[in-house]
C-alpha cells in the first residue's frame, strides 16, 4: 500500500469517526431544533458525549495496537487522534 492510499484509508476513517461522534451525541443531547443556540444543558452533554466517545475510541484503539497481545487491526489507523488547539467554546463544540 502506498502512501496516497494510506492517507486515502485514514481520511475516511475520521470521516466515518466523525459522523459517528456526530449523530449518536446530537441524538442523545439534543431534544429540539427550535432555537438557533444550544442551551447550557445540551451544550455540556455534546461536550461530554464527545469526550467520553474520544477516551473510549483511544482506549479500544491501544488494545487493538500490533504487541498489545490482542489481534492486530488496520495499521493504517492511527493510535490517537491529532492535538489541536481548544478554541474558546460556545454552543455546539
Amino acid at each position: 500500500m502506498d502512501d496516497i492510499e494510506a492517507r486515502l484509508i485514514e481520511m475516511k476513517f475520521y470521516t466515518n469517526m466523525f459522523s459517528s461522534l456526530q449523530r449518536i451525541c446530537t441524538s442523545k443531547c439534543i431534544s429540539k431544533y427550535s432555537d438557533s443556540d444550544l442551551s447550557v444543558g445540551e451544550s455540556v452533554c455534546a461536550e461530554r458525549c464527545t469526550e467520553k466517545w474520544v477516551e473510549t475510541f483511544k482506549k479500544v484503539q491501544t488494545k487493538l495496537q500490533p504487541g498489545s497481545g490482542a489481534p492486530a487491526g488496520n495499521t493504517a489507523v492511527p493510535a490517537e487522534l491529532p492535538k489541536q488547539e481548544q478554541p474558546v467554546k460556545k454552543g455546539w463544540f
